[in-house]
């Protein structure tokens, strides 16, 4: 096969070659060829001046004889070896003995040609060589581009796993990381009060663009190069300050800039103004500083402080050693049977009686004193007793129902629904009692986590089907957004009591449910006010235009219907 020598030509163009060769005639000869393939051609008299040149220069190709003066090819091959193990090589030789072409061998040459030289086999040669070299460049470069490739994804991964994708400030997992290497961190935890409340009235676009103006403020008000600030969830923040040394004073200035640039702030996003105000915990202790700033966020929140320092003094965690013995009298009290239904009067604007709630409560063994779920709920649902009281309850609701005119309304969590088994035991129940479910109202509870929102659609078209009303409860405490209420359509809407109570003196609450009002009427959907305490806030609720009430006002909740 004959070689293309433009081919050949083009493949050698870039190359850098070093011939080496101590016959002078020789030399000049193959030059000429040699000039016609190559740009830039270093020359050298023998294997000493070759080796040199090769260390002071850097090359594609070897050229060279072997039978050389001072150092010959092979010896000087040897040496360019040790140095570049990769470098083509190509070796001239007039001896056809097998000595040399095995010592050429063991150098791993890229060719071997007998002199005379005949230009075809030179030029067969130098093909199959830049042939390779361009292979090799090819790999080198795909290598390049491969490994920037996976150091750009390292960096999109490191960057996804240590920063938030919506506010561009560190996370929770940045957070954690630092803390490790903090002896004694300063921890401050900031929360937007009822952000839910935002997210629920506006969408959750409109609560995103908040979370992200409240980002940007909060970055600009720590100025501070040592304090680092984190988006740790939905509306909880976090500044921790890398040095560990606590100074008092310093903190008490960044609180007050805190409060001064975020507290009761007014951000327009879109056409609306919204007004934030948040609450800090602080934590300056050696071992679980981040559980004890949490804490400390806890009980500014829940006793209405601005912030509150960490101290033993506020810390409930002394109170799990209590947890195991209110689990077992649970427990207990289901063997006993003495998980009790009671029930709560829902009336209209007339205060006629038109469906009751069901309630869960505990018998006392002793004294048959009705224990409220505020002692037993939360333990309940940290050791997985819930599902047997709140199965029990609810079925006893329902045989109430199924013996009686009345019509009951029975709470679901998330956890109720997720159980497959309980579930089919509801489907059985209303199959075998056709005429129950129009008198029988779904509570699901906004105040507890969803997991999947799917979930909650699949269990709902389930048992509509048997004439069961839904009621989203807690309406203004929970996850959903009048979003998520246009897909699922409920007959009704619980409005949570916490904005109920103080509806008489918290103008934002009044303006809260008098929008929740009027968002539901104009779907078709009724709205329930709980909590109703007094007169007053009857009348207001009245006013407002909320269809139904419940509330101690009215009537206590009781076992006897």
């Amino acid at each position: 096969m004959s070689v293309n020598v433009k081919e050949l030509s083009s493949l050698c163009k870039g190359l850098k070659l070093l011939y080496v060769e101590d016959d002078a005639m020789a030399r000049e000869t193959t030059l000429k060829l040699l000039n016609n393939l190559f740009d830039t051609i270093v020359v050298a008299v023998d294997g000493e001046d070759g080796l040199e040149k090769f260390k002071n220069e850097s090359f594609d190709i070897v050229l060279s004889d072997i039978n050389m003066p001072n150092l010959n090819g092979l010896e000087m091959l040897e040496h360019i070896r040790n140095i570049d193990e990769t470098i083509s090589i190509l070796l001239l030789s007039a001896h056809n003995d097998s000595q040399y072409f095995l010592q050429a061998i063991e150098l791993s040459i890229d060719g071997y040609i007998l002199k005379p030289l005949l230009y075809e086999q030179l030029f067969k040669a130098f093909f199959k060589i830049t042939k390779n070299i361009q292979l090799r460049k090819s790999v080198k470069s795909y290598q390049k581009n491969l490994e920037e490739e996976v150091e750009i994804r390292n960096q999109e991964i490191l960057h996804k796993l240590y920063f938030d994708n919506l506010t561009g400030l560190l996370n929770r997992n940045a957070f954690f990381r630092d803390l490790e290497d903090l002896k004694t961190p300063v921890i401050l935890l900031i929360d937007i009060d009822k952000f839910r409340v935002i997210n629920e009235v506006f969408g959750s676009d409109t609560g995103s663009e908040v979370l992200n103006k409240f980002a940007l403020y909060l970055s600009l008000a720590v100025d501070d190069a040592n304090c680092k600030v984190y988006r740790l969830s939905a509306d909880e923040f976090a500044i921790v300050d890398t040095v560990n040394f606590i100074d008092t004073e310093k903190y008490e200035e960044l609180i007050a800039r805190l409060f001064k640039n975020l507290n009761n702030i007014k951000l327009k996003v879109g056409e609306n103004i919204i007004t934030i105000d948040i609450s800090i915990g602080l934590s300056s202790v050696e071992e679980n500083s981040y559980e004890c700033a949490k804490i400390a966020l806890d009980y500014a929140k829940k006793h209405r402080k601005p912030y509150v320092m960490y101290s033993a003094a506020i810390d409930y965690r002394k109170e799990s050693g209590l947890t195991l013995k209110c689990r077992d009298e649970i427990a207990l009290a289901i063997d006993d049977n003495r998980v009790v239904a009671v029930y709560q009067a829902i009336v209209d604007k007339d205060e006629n009686i038109l469906k009751y709630e069901t309630l869960m409560r505990l018998k006392e063994a002793s004294t048959d004193n009705l224990i409220s779920p505020f002692y037993f709920l939360d333990v309940a649902l940290k050791t997985r007793l819930y599902e047997r009281l709140s199965s029990t309850v609810i079925f006893k609701a329902l045989q109430i129902v199924s013996q009686t005119d009345k019509t009951l309304s029975v709470n679901f969590t998330y956890d109720d629904i997720k159980n497959v088994s309980f579930i089919e035991e509801l489907i059985a129940f209303f199959t075998s009692h056709v005429d129950v479910g129009s008198r029988v109202v779904f509570e699901i509870t906004e105040s507890q986590a969803i997991g999947n929102y799917d979930d909650v659609k699949s269990f709902i078209a389930q048992f509509r089907k048997y004439g069961v009303r839904i009621a989203i409860d807690d309406f203004g405490s929970g996850f959903s957004n009048f979003e998520y209420i246009l897909e699922i359509e409920p007959d009704y809407l619980k409005i949570d009591g916490s904005l109920i109570k103080d509806i008489d003196t918290d103008s934002k609450a009044h303006t809260l449910v008098e929008a929740i009002v009027q968002f539901s009427h104009k779907l078709g959907i009724k709205v329930i006010a709980e909590y109703v305490h007094s007169k007053i806030i009857f009348e207001m609720l009245k006013s407002l235009d909320v269809d139904e009430f419940q509330g101690f006002y009215f009537y206590e909740p009781s076992e006897v219907l």
